[in-house]
C-alpha cells in the first residue's frame, strides 16, 4: 500500500507539503496531524477500510483539501478551520453529502495523469542543463573549497577562521578597459536577474536591476564563499536615499545592495560608497561598471587579467584544510579521543563486574 500511495501522489501540487505513512494490513485512515511548533494529533477519518477503498478515500480527501485550503495552509490548520471539522469532512468524503465524490476522484486522476519527472525533462534538454553550470559564460568548473576525507567519506572543509580583510572596495587599478563577458539573452531566460561569470582565475557576479547592470566580485569576504550572485538584491527607494540621486548614480535614484545568502552581509551595489558592507565595517567588495550594448553583450570595465587575479583569484582565496578551524576540537578534548570513531567490543571481551557481599548492621 505504501508503494502504491507513493507512486500515485508523488509530485502532487498542494497548498502546502503533505506527509503520509502506512502501517499494517488492515487500514484505519487518520488525517490532519501535524508536528512542529503547534503539534496536533491526527483524527480518524475512516476505520477498517478494505485495501481497494483506501486510495479512493485518499483521492477525495486530498482533492477536497487542495480545492478548499488557503495557500501555504497545512492540513492540520485547514481541518481546524473547516466548518464542522472532522464530522463534516466524513460527510463530504465518505457519505458524499455534496454529491462531488465522483468528481473529486476524476480530478485526482487527471492530476495523477499529468505527472512528469522534471529532472528527466532537464536531462533530455541540453539547453536547460546549462542552467546548472557553475558559470554562465563557460563550461569550466572550479573548486572553491578543499575537499577532505572523514570516516571514508568526502566533505567540504570547515569555514576559514579568517575573513578576507583586504580593502577590495578602495583598491587602485593600474588601468581599466571595457570587455564583453556575457550575452544579454542570459537575463531574458526564465526571468534571471544575476549571473556568475569567470574571467581568468577570478569569479565575478553580475546583476540586472530594473534594466541596469552592476558587477562585483563573486566572493563574500566574510567566510570567503563564492556565492554573491545567489544573494537577494535589496532596494532603498529614491525618496529615502538622496545620495544616489545627488551624485549622478545610474540607479535612477534608488540604492541597491546584495545580501550574501549564507550569513547576510549586505554590500552596496551603488550609491556614494559602492562595495561597502553596511552590516560589517571590516568587510568590503570590489565593484565594476557594467553596461549593455547594442551588440547584445554585457560589458564590464575591468583591470588586466593578471592584476585582477592577483587580488581576487580563486586560487588565492580558496578555503584550505590547514587554515580552517575545527569547531568540534574543544568538544573532542572533553569527550576524549576514545569517543570519536570508537568501535563496539564483542560480548566475550566484556567482563562482568565483580560482586561483593556487603553486610549491613541493623
Amino acid at each position: 500500500m505504501a508503494i502504491r500511495a507513493e507512486e500515485r501522489y508523488k509530485s502532487i501540487r498542494a497548498p502546502h507539503k503533505i506527509k503520509g505513512g502506512v502501517s499494517g494490513c488492515g487500514y484505519n485512515i487518520f488525517v490532519g496531524g501535524n508536528g512542529g511548533a503547534k503539534p496536533r494529533h491526527a483524527e480518524l477519518l475512516a476505520k477498517d477500510v478494505p485495501p481497494e477503498e483506501v486510495i479512493p478515500i485518499l483521492d477525495r480527501y486530498l482533492i477536497f483539501y487542495i480545492r478548499t485550503a488557503d495557500r501555504l495552509q497545512r492540513t492540520a490548520r485547514w481541518l481546524e478551520s473547516l466548518p464542522g471539522g472532522i464530522t463534516y469532512l466524513k460527510e463530504v468524503v465518505l457519505e458524499d453529502k455534496l454529491g462531488i465524490c465522483a468528481d473529486m476522484e476524476k480530478q485526482m486522476q487527471e492530476l495523477v495523469d499529468s505527472y512528469f519527472c522534471e529532472w528527466t525533462e532537464i536531462l533530455a534538454d541540453p539547453v536547460r542543463q546549462r542552467v546548472f553550470r557553475q558559470f554562465d559564460n563557460t563550461d569550466e568548473d572550479v573548486e572553491t573549497v578543499e575537499v577532505v576525507v572523514e570516516r571514508e567519506q568526502t566533505r567540504p572543509t570547515y569555514w576559514s577562521q579568517e575573513s578576507a580583510s583586504e580593502d577590495f572596495r578602495s583598491h587602485h587599478w593600474s588601468q581599466l578597459a571595457w570587455e564583453p563577458l556575457l550575452e544579454t539573452k542570459h537575463f531574458d531566460a526564465d526571468g534571471r536577474s544575476s549571473a556568475q561569470i569567470k574571467r581568468g582565475d577570478t569569479q565575478l557576479a553580475v546583476f540586472r536591476v530594473r534594466g541596469r547592470y552592476y558587477a562585483t566580485q563573486q566572493m563574500c569576504p566574510h567566510k570567503r564563499a563564492f556565492v554573491l550572485s545567489d544573494g537577494l538584491v535589496g532596494e532603498q527607494a529614491a525618496a529615502a536615499n538622496e545620495n544616489c540621486a545627488s551624485n549622478g548614480d545610474s540607479g535612477g535614484g534608488s540604492k541597491y545592495w546584495v545580501s550574501c545568502p549564507y550569513h547576510k552581509r549586505n554590500f552596496d551595489l551603488n550609491g556614494d560608497m559602492p562595495g561597502r558592507c553596511s552590516s560589517d565595517d571590516s568587510l568590503s567588495i570590489a565593484t565594476f561598471a557594467a553596461e549593455e550594448r547594442d551588440d547584445g553583450w554585457v560589458y564590464l570595465n575591468l583591470p588586466p587579467v593578471e592584476e585582477l587575479d592577483a587580488l581576487l583569484g580563486t586560487s588565492r582565496w580558496k578555503t584550505r584544510k590547514e587554515e580552517a578551524g575545527d569547531p568540534f576540537q574543544r568538544l573532542d578534548q572533553k569527550l576524549g579521543k576514545s569517543q570519536k570513531g570508537r568501535k563496539g567490543r564483542k560480548p566475550t571481551d566484556i567482563q562482568p563486574p565483580s560482586l561483593q557481599t556487603v553486610s549491613i548492621g541493623w
